[in-house]
This record gives C-alpha cells, structure tokens and sequence, in this order.
C-alpha cells in the first residue's frame, strides 16, 4: 500500500522510548522540531508524553507533500539530528494517511487531554473506520471535544493510529468515563486489536515560514 505519490500529504508518526538522559532527550528533540518547521512542505508537528508511560514520547509530523519528507531526511541537518537522538532512545516509525479528521479546538498544553488509538484490523476496514467515528462522536457529546485523526499506515495497511482530544482535563475524563463513550470503545474490539493511551500534550506547532515567502 505504500504510495510514493510526491504531491500527496502524508503524517510521520514516531514513539521514542527514551533510554538516555530526558532532559538531554528532550533538547535535541526541540532543536529537531525546530528544524522540521522551517523545511518546506511541513504542515503542523504534534508532540505528546504518555501518562502511565512518562519516558515515551509520540511526535506526530504533518507534511502538506510526500516530497518536502523525501528532502528533509536526505538534508545533512537532518541526519545530524538522527545521528544525536539514536542513542538515547528506542524508536518506532510510521508514516501515515489521514482517512477522517475532525477539528474544533486546540487542546491545552501542558494538560493530559490527548488520547492515542492504536488498533490492528484484523478484516473489515470500513466497519472499523465506521466506529471510530461512533465514538468521536460519543466523545463530542460530553462536550469540550476538541477533534480527532484516524491515520491508516501506508506501509501496514492494516495498522491504524487515533488521535483524539479535548479542551480540558475535566472534559477528557467525563467522556472516557461516559456509559456511550465506553460502548463505542469497546464495539472496536470485534474488528481489532485495539489500545488506547491517555498522554499529556507538550507541543502543537505549525510551520515557520521563510520571510516573503
């Protein structure tokens, strides 16, 4: 399924397990993040720490074209960066596309208002997608929702990634609490392997444009 269309958008997912120093961790991967936003082609970055998990990270990378990624990681900054991250972390990569997103609001920074859905189709594509937009929409009900992502793998085709969000804490717990909420969550289980992780929201920065551009 991969799709090398160099026009097409295309989301870079990536969890890093820090192995090393956090502070120096998280350092290098500012200044890495930094040098994503001025490189053409990027759209928006998403960066959250799991809650039950406090040294694994999950940096979400929006690019408006598969080519701006393609130049990017062949840039000598770039493998630079990878050269200084690699021995401080555990790494899993993907790259994906966006197949259902809704947004409404920002989420707070700073607050644990991000929830991650990963889940492994095991057949029936379309009837998973069709309730994982059921329990956005649960989730809306409670109010303060602020959006979701489903991002399908384009090297798994079978893998998909949920992004979902609210305005405040209080929020995010009065819908994962919710009798509807926990329903839809559960109806995913008859069409994969589903986990879900509540994580703290750390970064949502968008592209820094060259001056005139």
């Amino acid at each position: 399924m991969i799709d090398r269309d160099p026009t097409r958008p295309v989301t870079v997912i990536n969890r890093f397990e820090v192995t090393g120093d956090l502070a120096e961790f998280e350092r290098e991967f500012f200044a890495h993040s930094q040098f994503l936003r001025r490189r053409p082609g990027f759209d928006f970055l998403v960066t959250v720490r799991l809650v039950d998990r406090p040294h694994v990270y999950v940096h979400l990378a929006h690019w408006q074209r598969l080519s701006g990624l393609l130049d990017t990681v062949h840039d000598d900054t770039f493998t630079g960066h990878v050269r200084k991250l690699g021995p401080l972390v555990r790494t899993e990569a993907d790259q994906a596309l966006s197949v259902g997103r809704t947004l409404s609001a920002d989420a707070a920074v700073g607050d644990s208002t991000v929830v991650l859905l990963t889940a492994e189709v095991r057949e029936d594509h379309a009837e998973f997608e069709k309730g994982y937009a059921e329990l956005s929409r649960a989730y809306e009900e409670e109010g303060g929702f602020g959006g979701s992502d489903l991002l399908r793998s384009t090297v798994r085709p079978f893998l998909y990634t949920g992004v979902l969000w609210w305005r405040e804490e209080e929020h995010c717990d009065r819908a994962l609490g919710s009798a509807r909420g926990s329903r839809a969550l559960a109806a995913l289980d008859a069409f994969a392997d589903v986990r879900h992780e509540r994580s703290r929201h750390l970064a949502y920065e968008r592209v820094v444009h060259a001056p005139g551009a």
